[in-house]
């Protein structure tokens, strides 16, 4: 008896006991790839948990809640989740199984278990001891579901979380105000990713919180090219919505955006107008004209544009006549040879962004030049992050054997290797291959299981019925390329038994037409999409000419965000500036480049359809 009092006094003194604990706490960084390890706490846990399975005590449930906390804190997460999977829940009072609870929510986002993670709030227990719980618990459950929906890419219904457990603070406490400025940046920025028609409200009588959110938002984005017209309605906003939580903390990201931020008054647009360059150049320059008169017709306060052609000039006596005659912005070039030029300059005169991006080793950092262009490099990192959180580890690679496939081929691989996945095979195609099945039987493996039902028909001395089989350890196929050859390679897959693996694919397979028959064979694919392709996504439709192949269609969106992007790159400058809801993606500042972050779709009996990420 006496020896096992020792022990427990032990644990006791090493692990956090769950009757001291307050409810808001969080045991879990839901960060989990930057979880740093206290291997103190792990030892500690590791020791008692020993000590408790010699124990065998009448309370060792509650015990092991305690153990499963430590090991939590200290940042080893999977002992944690086995820690806790060994507690007889029977045994646990309310309070403890609503601990436990929590804690295993916070396991299941830590590591991306969100069926698991859903089930957890729908148990029959505690939904019936949640409405009773003290209020530091109901904000703590609120958070955690704000965070689960967003994980399950139902931004609106995580807005809506936040927006009750802003009610359970009190405005008038110092240390309220402060949780409620953080609560209103996080639903800002959620606001901020929402496609325009989910900021549109049907309702104008509707004065609830979530209504106003929606028209500051949906206000903001309609005018985002125009800080002074964004200003004026803001002040308007705020007289309408006095008693608005909004109008009270604003969001700091919005405060920011109208403190000393000051747009160019003359911008020179450097292209090449004739040659090869002409065609690509025109599709830019128009989609920069649509923005421009788009703004001017809802009386915004715009720049004056000078147009220079590039095309038989050197750029930097092209660039120092522009800067001479008053330009105190340049957008261009957008020839790599000449974004490589003037990136070899170390500084450049006034604010530059290019409109073609280099490779990361061909960076030099240049003074005043940003980098902004349609890197397939983007899309690459997006498809692999995406897969990694979905917990897929080998993947074929599908890609054209041009320029920018053989780029993204490299870099992918480069990637996802150093995540530690696996790429089972790279396949590069030329443009002039029509029969994917010959080409890809033999990454899947289908001529090796025909060769095996061959040599079995031969040792058997008669004819058999065999139905190859490709391997069976591909996780994921990836492909990259343009919807006429993606129409070819995936039935070419489904005929090659890889008709249930996923496949993901990269914004050239969709050019922002609706084409539901000439689509079925790409049904099931999910890709990276520009938000301009996506209907409702803009606050005005982008119009190219329908005749324009996808890769034009997408340098005119490259063009209106060129234009968009005049006035907010000093606010994406600042520290956690905001992302800007682009035509080509959500669009950010990262070691002198615009980096785009595309929203997700999906093929479904030919149409294009949004898709969770």
């Amino acid at each position: 008896m006496i020896y096992a009092l020792a022990i427990l006094a032990f644990i006791g003194g090493c692990a956090p006991t769950t009757t001291q604990i307050s409810g808001p706490i969080a045991r879990v960084t839901l960060d989990a790839e930057n979880i740093e390890v206290n291997q103190s706490l792990v030892s500690q846990a590791e020791l008692a948990l020993a000590q408790v399975q010699l124990l065998n005590a009448e309370d060792s449930d509650n015990l092991l809640l305690d153990i499963a906390i430590l090991f939590a804190q200290g940042g080893d997460l999977e002992q944690s989740r086995t820690t806790l999977e060994l507690i007889n829940t029977d045994q646990l009072n309310d309070m403890f199984f609503v601990e436990y609870s929590l804690l295993g929510l916070e396991l299941d986002l830590a590591s991306r278990q969100l069926t698991s993670a859903k089930a957890r709030l729908a148990e029959i227990r505690f939904m019936a001891l949640r409405q009773s719980l003290e209020i530091n618990f109901q904000r703590r459950i609120l958070s955690l579901e704000s965070a689960l929906n967003t994980a399950d890419g139902h931004l609106r219904a995580s807005i809506e979380n936040n927006i009750q457990l802003g009610k359970l603070y009190n405005p008038r406490k110092i240390s309220d105000q402060r949780l409620i400025s953080r609560l209103h940046d996080q639903i800002w920025r959620q606001l901020n990713q929402l496609p325009f028609n989910q900021l549109q409200q049907t309702d104008p009588s509707d004065r609830g919180v979530l209504a106003g959110w929606l028209e500051l938002a949906a206000a903001m984005r309609y005018r985002q090219a125009d800080p002074s017209a964004q200003k004026n309605f803001f002040a308007v906003w705020k007289q309408s919505w006095r008693e608005h939580p909004g109008a009270n903390s604003p969001p700091a990201a919005l405060k920011k955006r109208f403190r000393g931020t000051s747009a160019p008054k003359n911008i020179a647009l450097l292209l090449p107008l004739q040659g090869q360059y002409e065609t690509p150049s025109t599709t830019v320059l128009n989609g920069f004209i649509s923005a421009y008169y788009e703004n001017l017709g809802q009386g915004a306060s715009l720049p004056k544009i000078a147009i220079y052609d590039t095309s038989s000039q050197p750029i930097t006596a092209v660039y120092n006549t522009a800067v001479e005659r008053g330009a105190d912005m340049v957008i261009g070039p957008m020839r790599q040879s000449q974004v490589e030029e003037l990136a070899a300059s170390p500084r450049l005169q006034v604010p530059t962004l290019s409109l073609n991006r280099l490779d990361k080793e061909q960076l030099n950092k240049t003074e005043n030049l940003l980098q902004f262009g349609l890197s397939a490099l983007d899309e690459v990192n997006q498809i692999a992050d995406q897969a990694w959180i979905q917990g897929q580890t080998n993947v074929l690679l599908i890609a054209p054997e041009n320029g920018w496939g053989l780029r993204a081929r490299r870099h992918f691989i480069d990637y996802w290797t150093a995540k530690g996945g696996t790429v089972i095979d790279a396949i590069s195609y030329s443009n002039s291959v029509n029969d994917f099945t010959q080409l890809l039987q033999k990454p899947l493996e289908i001529d090796l299981s025909e060769q095996r039902s061959l040599a079995l028909r031969r040792s058997v001395n008669r004819s058999l019925s065999a139905t190859p089989r490709r391997r069976q350890d591909i996780d994921l196929v990836i492909i990259l390329g343009y919807s006429e050859k993606v129409r070819q390679i995936k039935p070419a897959l489904d005929f090659l038994y890889a008709g249930d693996v996923p496949v993901y694919a990269s914004s050239h397979i969709y050019n922002g037409t609706q084409q539901i028959e000439l689509n079925r064979d790409l049904s099931g694919i999910k890709f990276s999409a520009m938000p301009w392709t996506l209907e409702g996504h803009m606050s005005r439709p982008l119009k190219p000419d329908l005749r324009l192949p996808t890769a034009y269609r997408q340098l005119y969106a490259l063009g209106y965000d060129a234009f968009l992007l005049h006035a907010l790159l000093e606010e994406l400058a600042k520290p956690d500036a905001l992302p800007v809801f682009g035509a080509t993606g959500m669009l950010r500042l990262s070691e002198g480049s615009v980096k785009r972050t595309e929203k997700w779709a999906a093929f479904e009996k030919g149409r294009v359809v949004p898709a969770q990420p």
